[in-house]
């Protein structure tokens, strides 16, 4: 049998965070499935017409359900704890996939139209408008997260 090519790193007591490389994963976004897949689950194959309204609403319905996501985007105080958990941000050094840059692209959206700072002084909280680059980065860096939950448990 062969001998692996490779060595395996030493485990240390503490994580390297690796240094920030901006934009590494900006040019990747997930596979679109065919348009006959998206129809038979009812899904448009097209940005629809509206989708700022519906985005919109969409996240104001969420907002009002569900308490804890407006105490988890107010309550965030950009400490870095989740930071070294996160295994796509070791990866990519893409700091929109460390679990808090993956926040703020939500939070800032938020904050625009859902808050009184945001509405009314926008700048000077990080708010800014829906536009379709910030859907287009949602679209990119919500997918390339698993969902495992490391950032929140540890």
């Amino acid at each position: 049998m062969a001998k692996a090519d490779f060595e395996t790193p030493e485990l240390q007591e503490f994580v390297d965070v690796p240094e920030i490389a901006e934009g590494t994963m900006a040019h990747l976004s997930p596979f679109v499935a065919k348009a006959d897949h998206n129809s038979d689950l009812n899904f448009p194959g097209e940005l629809v017409d509206d989708w700022h309204e519906k985005a919109l609403a969409k996240l104001d319905d969420l907002r009002s359900r569900y308490r804890s996501l407006q105490v988890f985007l107010d309550s965030c105080v950009k400490c870095g704890s989740c930071t070294d958990k996160c295994h796509y941000f070791l990866g990519t050094k893409d700091p929109k996939n460390m679990p808090v840059g993956r926040q703020d692209l939500l939070r800032k959206v938020y904050r625009r139209y859902f808050t009184f700072a945001g509405k009314y002084f926008p700048k000077l909280v990080g708010a800014e408008d829906l536009t379709r680059e910030t859907l287009d980065e949602w679209y990119s860096y919500y997918h390339q997260c698993s969902q495992c939950r490391r950032c929140s448990v540890f």
